[in-house]
């Protein structure tokens, strides 16, 4: 039988309990993940703890640190939103840029001419963008591409993740892997038939924190989607890799054929349903800084020039796309990232972001 004082100290431990709950309750928020969480002081919340412990801090993390405060938390301050979901999956390698052999595969048999499609299994990591248009009712919209590099990240222009974009389009809602055809569910060719695409969640956008969309010259416009999810490989899906990867300088020297590969538009149509293909060359990077000086845009070393006079190259629903080497039997690289261009126009050559420059952007950014 209990005591007076053991029913008390029951009443009393409960009562306790409530109010911790209660107080959690008033203290949940939302990380800048949009994960669900509790304010609470950075000394009680290990993620936190772990991630500013990280030596060097990368510009990424000190971002998501500064955005993590939050207040009238419990305990001492600072206080952050600590998450309290774990995430959906997570093998840990978000971090990890594979090599040779696992990125840039090339498909045997690979069909290399000039404005045609490429084979259903050729550049698969390719993505595209899908965002809200919010001048149609909200209906998918897809504006720009990008590149898979890793299990959790993509790899595409900055200005196709941020600024007027999100105001003039919609906002960036999911990537699109394994796509070929637009225009039907299941892609075939041949008699063989595709896995079916997958839409991916995002977690967040990350343009390089030196991107001034103002500025004219569209300088260091390169950025980072992470997945919501580890994306699972498969025949139609794999990673592009990083010019380091392939153990030797890239060739980038005037003249020599780089291949561009998206749905954007094309000599013959507004836009193409299907997956294009073209090779285009490097173009002097002198000669076509003067001709965009013409317009008062002033090119940086980490830019360069590729098209011709032919229409061949990169048009409008481009934005993001890759630059790349290879091809034949040397893995693909991403060399460079659609920044903005003129469709090969009256000889305007496009202009990309140079990857190689942005290596070690990438590297410190980038987390399990």
């Amino acid at each position: 039988m209990f005591s007076k004082y053991t029913s008390n100290l029951m009443i009393g431990v409960l009562v306790a309990c409530l109010l911790v709950q209660f107080s959690r309750a008033e203290n949940s928020c939302t990380t800048p993940y949009n994960k669900n969480g509790t304010c609470i002081s950075i000394r009680d919340c290990a993620p936190l703890l772990s991630l500013i412990s990280k030596t060097p801090l990368s510009d990424a993390d000190k971002q998501f640190a500064k955005q993590s405060q939050c207040e009238n938390g419990i305990g001492s301050l600072p206080h952050v939103c600590c998450p309290t979901e774990e995430p959906s999956v997570n093998n840990g390698e978000g971090n990890i840029l594979p090599s040779v052999p696992q990125c840039g595969k090339v498909s045997p048999g690979n069909r290399i001419l000039n404005g045609i499609h490429p084979s259903l299994d050729e550049f698969p990591w390719l993505a595209l963008l899908e965002h809200s248009d919010i001048q149609n009712d909200n209906r998918s919209v897809f504006y720009c591409v990008g590149s898979l590099i890793n299990s959790r990240y993509v790899l595409t222009a900055a200005h196709c993740i941020t600024g007027a974009i999100l105001q003039r389009v919609g906002p960036l809602n999911r990537v699109r892997l394994g796509e070929y055809d637009l225009s039907v569910e299941i892609d075939c060719e041949g008699g063989i038939c595709a896995d079916t695409f997958v839409n991916m969640k995002i977690e967040a956008t990350i343009p390089h924190p030196q991107y001034n969309e103002s500025n004219r010259n569209r300088e260091n416009d390169i950025g980072l989607i992470r997945l919501d999810e580890v994306v699972t490989y498969t025949k139609y899906i794999k990673p592009i890799c990083l010019p380091s990867a392939l153990g030797q300088p890239s060739s980038l020297t005037t003249g020599t054929n780089l291949i561009v590969s998206g749905w954007g538009d094309t000599t013959i149509s507004r836009e193409s349903y299907i997956k294009q293909k073209v090779f285009i060359p490097i173009i002097d990077f002198q000669e076509c800084s003067e001709k965009y000086a013409t317009r008062r845009i002033q090119l940086a070393s980490s830019q360069l020039c590729a098209g011709d006079q032919s229409f061949r190259g990169s048009c409008v629903g481009d934005s993001g796309e890759p630059l790349m080497s290879g091809g034949g039997k040397i893995n693909y690289a991403i060399e460079g990232v659609n920044s903005f261009n003129r469709c090969g126009i009256d000889e305007w050559p496009g202009v990309y972001t140079k990857v190689s420059d942005f290596e070690s952007w990438i590297r410190s950014t980038i987390r399990p």
